[in-house]
């Protein structure tokens, strides 16, 4: 694989950590600009964080599983919620594995996995990461006691001296070693070491996809009576309700709750083929979760698909309706009139605590629990009361194999000197 096209490294995190990406977005600006200050230029080999580079719509898992196979190296912020995280324990694995190979080719400890204390691990630290120099004693006291989120946030100059040295690691390992890659990584086959995590994809007679269909307006074609410009782009799917956004756009901050669930999903947008298409998602079990602009639903193209939506039985699909406080246009007592006609049926439940499928003005705070409760309701459902998919016959799947941790990398004092 050509140079440019590796990353120069792989930010592996728990994203419950930090829902809004206020902290992690901060370290990972922070860790590229120290490396640039170490004369490292990583802009021809970008390093990989998942909010910046999956693209709108893609496949999550594929993408993560090709990422973690032509890394350089991977810094991993560990915290109870990584640990518990299904994702980050394949990420771990995976990137392991490729060490491990490296070792049985070349018989060199490479030193590319980085395992970085974000928030004190409760009880035990997992022996896959104790292995590692997880706690370093050159990162400080501060930085073991309290993690380096903690300092981040209120330890300026603890945080910089630890930024320092785990900077001068990545640097260490991306141009020290050269794995070898792994092309079409699936990690849905790779097996999370760490003991809190079970060992397999979710069950149950569910798939483990959830569809997601936006009806939303866009800058060149405004729902009726919409003046303001800023909270569309130019296709639905670039609809941005909460602005300014913190995330790329609504529909990409919903798939990264639902994969926070340990789910993949897909997008698109509503047309007039929403029932077939809802149907057909509900024979395959997979749930369904419709993002809907209160302003766009009142008119074409999007009444008549959700007005049938609304007169059928969906009972796997929920419906999330955005709406942000400073947006004065949306607080009008008109559009929610308009838009209760054309969910007539599912009006009388909106918000309803005992039934989380229809939910109407969730605003930015509560959006991620509002989503990840009807990703749970209706999974419950699914599980209760869906024919179970038969797979072919076929053969078991071969054993994975065994997680045998190089050797803990000598102290720091090895690597290249900082300047500072």
């Amino acid at each position: 694989m050509p140079l440019e096209l590796e990353s120069y490294f792989f930010l592996s995190y728990a994203r419950q950590d930090d829902r809004d990406d206020v902290f992690v977005s901060r370290f990972y600006e922070d860790l590229v600009a120290e490396l640039d200050r170490l004369g490292e230029d990583c802009s021809r080999q970008r390093p990989f964080r998942d909010v910046e580079r999956l693209a709108l719509g893609a496949d999550w898992e594929r993408t993560l599983g090709r990422e973690v196979g032509h890394c350089r190296a991977m810094v991993a912020l560990c915290s109870p919620s990584y640990v518990h995280s299904l994702y980050c324990g394949k990420e771990w694995a995976a990137f392991q594995s490729r060490l491990e190979n490296y070792q049985a080719r070349t018989d060199i400890d490479a030193r590319a996995l980085i395992p970085v204390v974000w928030a004190p691990l409760r009880g035990p630290v997992p022996e896959v990461i104790s292995r590692y120099q997880y706690s370093e004693h050159e990162l400080g006291r501060e930085y073991a006691e309290q993690g380096l989120m903690s300092l981040l946030r209120g330890d300026p100059a603890a945080y910089r001296r630890a930024l320092r040295l785990i900077a001068r690691r990545v640097q260490y390992a991306a141009g020290s070693f050269r794995l070898p890659t792994v092309k079409g990584l699936d990690l849905g086959a790779v097996r999370s070491p760490f003991p809190a995590q079970s060992t397999v994809a979710p069950t149950g007679r569910s798939t483990g996809h959830v569809r997601l269909f936006v009806a939303a307006g866009a800058t060149d074609a405004l729902p009726a009576g919409r003046r303001r410009h800023e909270y569309y782009g130019r296709s639905p799917l670039d609809w941005t309700p909460y602005h300014p956004p913190v995330h790329p756009t609504v529909a990409h901050r919903a798939q990264r709750v639902i994969l926070e669930e340990e789910y993949t999903s897909s997008i698109e947008v509503v047309d007039d083929t929403l029932g077939s298409k809802l149907d057909e998602a509900m024979g395959e079990n997979q749930p369904s979760v419709l993002l809907v602009d209160a302003w766009a639903a009142r008119g074409a193209p999007y009444r008549a698909p959700l007005s049938d939506y609304d007169r059928q039985n969906h009972p796997l699909t929920g419906v999330l309706m955005p709406f942000h406080q400073s947006d004065d246009e949306s607080g009008d007592g008109g559009l929610w009139e308009d838009v209760r006609q054309v969910f007539q049926r599912n009006w009388m439940r909106r918000n309803d605590p005992y039934d989380r499928l229809f939910r109407v003005q969730v605003d930015k705070e509560h959006f991620d629990d509002r989503l990840a409760e009807m990703v749970i309701v209706a999974q419950s459902r699914l599980m209760e009361n869906a024919v179970p998919r038969r797979l072919p016959a076929g053969p078991p799947a071969p054993p994975m194999p065994g997680l045998n941790v190089p050797a803990q990398p000598p102290p720091l004092a090895e690597d290249p000197d900082d300047d500072d």
